[in-house]
């Protein structure tokens, strides 16, 4: 491939970044999500307010932590949150998301949430590096972001978390190590066949992890490479990415960006997209060796999609690249140059 593809294992180098206050570093996102729920105490309201596009993981950890789930919709413009007031009866934490690095959500309705008492949990998978002040804590995964094998982290606005975290479980740890250093062999020899070994021992363990999830601490190793992790260097590589393509792109048809610009804040995790017909145009890019995801299928909790007629049009439409910091403008250019010729058709 020219653009996708797993992370190589990083190598934990480099100054130690500064690291905020009452962090703690887990096996995976979801775990870091369950943290969080489990530091918050038998004593809030047993609902969680969460958003309708989504991954079933997020949600997995809510339901672990006894939370009924009530869905709020998202504005397939700028994957806007769609919050009402009138859905807040009963909620103790609302979960937010600044999808894909862009952060679209409403700030006054939060402190609506406050006022009555709700819990703010803001899952930073796709803005870890976002400081947001309003948020009483914020927990995701940093695989997205970097190499590294066990990548869930936490933080807490106010107090250190209360409970000890579960040891590291061996077994996952063994195949998400084993599964990067298949990744480095397909990188080092061109054969893709490592590929694929790679994506089988990523998904063994991926799917043995929503059966055994829980408040499970990082590995040793992952949470030196975070601790020296060049975040700043990240972010102005991905957000030079972001314009690379931008500024290459004619008229798009067939597809649309779902985002243009960049405001200070927003580093983004992938260049979406929607497409009118996105099977077609997944086709089109491999074919020149560009890689896609979708992020998400509908999560099984989701008993009705079609309540949610935003959610339901991203889910069908949408579609994610990568533009991260292991490619440069060269990639870039070839990126927007591809999804050109994709439009030329149409």
């Amino acid at each position: 491939m020219v653009i996708g593809g797993m992370f190589e294992l990083e190598k934990a180098a480099g100054r130690l970044t500064e690291e905020r206050p009452n962090t703690i570093y887990t096996m995976s996102g979801r775990c870091a999500i369950y943290a969080c729920l489990k530091d918050m105490g038998s004593s809030k309201k047993k609902i969680a307010y969460v958003p309708a596009y989504t991954c079933e993981t997020v949600l997995a950890s809510y339901q672990k932590a006894g939370y009924s789930l009530r869905f709020y919709d998202i504005d397939p413009d700028g994957l806007k949150p769609l919050f009402k007031e009138d859905d807040l009866e009963g909620v103790g934490v609302m979960n937010l998301c600044g999808y894909y690095g862009f952060l679209t959500y409403d700030d006054t309705f939060i402190d609506i949430c406050h006022k009555k008492g709700i819990t703010i949990l803001h899952d930073t998978t796709h803005s870890p590096t976002y400081p947001d002040p309003k948020a009483d804590y914020a927990a995701g995964s940093l695989r997205k972001w970097m190499g590294i094998a066990s990548g869930g982290i936490a933080t807490k606005s106010s107090g250190a978390f209360t409970f000890p975290l579960l040891p590291v479980d061996e077994e996952h740890m063994k195949g998400r190590y084993k599964a990067m250093e298949e990744r480095s062999k397909a990188i080092e020899t061109g054969d893709d066949s490592y590929n694929a070994k790679a994506s089988e021992t990523f998904w063994d363990t991926e799917l043995r992890l929503r059966e055994i999830f829980d408040a499970y601490s990082s590995d040793e190793y992952s949470v030196d490479i975070i601790r020296h992790f060049n975040f700043k260097a990240m972010e102005k590589k991905r957000r030079s990415n972001f314009k690379t393509v931008i500024s290459n792109l004619s008229k798009p048809r067939g597809w649309r960006p779902i985002f243009m610009s960049l405001k200070d804040n927003d580093v983004p995790s992938h260049f979406s997209l929607f497409a009118d017909n996105r099977d077609d145009l997944q086709r089109f890019l491999r074919e020149r060796k560009i890689a896609s995801t979708v992020y998400w299928p509908i999560p099984p909790m989701i008993d009705d999609i079609s309540r949610y007629k935003g959610a339901s049009y991203i889910y069908d439409h949408i579609c994610s690249i990568q533009l991260d910091q292991r490619y440069g403008k060269k990639e870039m250019e070839y990126l927007a140059n591809s999804l050109n010729a994709y439009s030329d058709k149409h």
